[in-house]
């Protein structure tokens, strides 16, 4: 059952989305261009209609679509969509036509006592429990705001949260003995080139490539060779150091990126905010939280609570 409350929410969902769609075939099934006529039992045309508050738009036998909830779904829709798009007119009409659709299946739904089921009240009262969490949670967390002092404060208070990711492209040099190690330095301290030497000397199989190894990357590299990478500035050559594996290391850095602090102003890399709004953001996602930890806490030493965990 559960699976085709999900279905139709599906098959609504399509629906809106298809507003903005080519598809004709779609819009046929769910918003004919003919103006839509409801039918109903004549017991249907009997209940008794509820108040009504606000400007009614729309009327579905006794049941009522007002200006003004048609406007926040409007705006929901709006606030949804990436783009933040307007609706023309037209896609205005085609919504009301899908809402119409949709109200005239929940009464022949209840017709059918559909809506007596008791999957079907379950189901109704989950949706119900959701909602009144969400909104108590938004009532007890809306007044909490971030000022910024309190960001500062953050940002001085941990400076090693704001440093770019180093980047280091590097070239090896790898053979077996320490003298053979010895003879090639000595060779590049009189200015042999180093892509030359690895190609000629090198047993890593970087040395096709002159000892290019690309980026560092710690997935690849062990701890003593990305130090070592990580203290020379760039066009620098390493000492010889011994690798873990028995064999001996010189280490020449070719480019060198990042490792730099990131200011509050600065957009944080790969994505479209700054410091200062990640900072706050975060902040206030903590204060929230312990907002509605707090109130849980209470409403739990005040309520009377027996768990049977044995029944696990």
């Amino acid at each position: 059952m559960k699976n085709r409350y999900r279905l139709f929410s599906l098959f609504f969902i399509m629906g809106l989305i298809s507003i903005f769609s080519g598809c004709d075939q779609i819009k046929n099934i769910f918003w004919p261009t003919a103006p839509i006529v409801a039918t109903a039992t004549k017991e249907k045309l009997q209940e008794t209609p509820a108040p009504v508050h606000g400007t009614v738009l729309a009327k579905i036998n006794n049941e009522v679509i007002t200006l003004e909830d048609f406007d926040e779904k409007v705006k929901a829709m709006q606030s949804a969509s990436a783009e933040n798009k307007t609706l023309t007119r037209e896609e205005k009409k085609t919504l009301l036509s899908n809402l119409v659709t949709r109200e005239l299946i929940v009464q022949d739904a209840k017709a059918r006592g559909i809506d007596k089921k008791k999957e079907v009240r379950d189901a109704v009262v989950e949706v119900q429990k959701n909602v009144l969490f969400a909104e108590l949670i938004n009532d007890e967390t809306k007044g909490i705001t971030i000022d910024a002092q309190e960001i500062e404060n953050f940002y001085n208070q941990n400076p090693k949260e704001f440093l770019t990711p180093q980047e280091i492209r590097a070239r090896e040099i790898v053979v077996s003995l320490e003298s053979e190690a010895k003879e090639i330095m000595i060779a590049l301290l009189q200015g042999a080139d180093f892509v030359a030497l690895a190609k000629e000397k090198s047993l890593g199989s970087s040395a096709a490539n002159g000892g290019d190894i690309g980026v560092v990357d710690k997935n690849t590299k062990f701890d003593k060779f990305r130090d070592v990478a990580s203290s020379l500035d760039k066009g620098q050559i390493s000492q010889i150091f011994k690798g873990p594996d028995g064999k001996y290391y010189i280490v020449k850095v070719d480019d060198k990126k990042g490792g730099g602090v990131l200011q509050l102003n600065d957009k944080i890399p790969g994505y479209n905010t700054t410091v200062y709004d990640q900072i706050k953001s975060w902040l206030l996602q903590q204060r929230q939280t312990q907002r509605v930890q707090e109130l849980a806490d209470r409403l739990k030493r005040e309520a009377k609570i027996e768990i049977k965990e044995e029944l696990l």
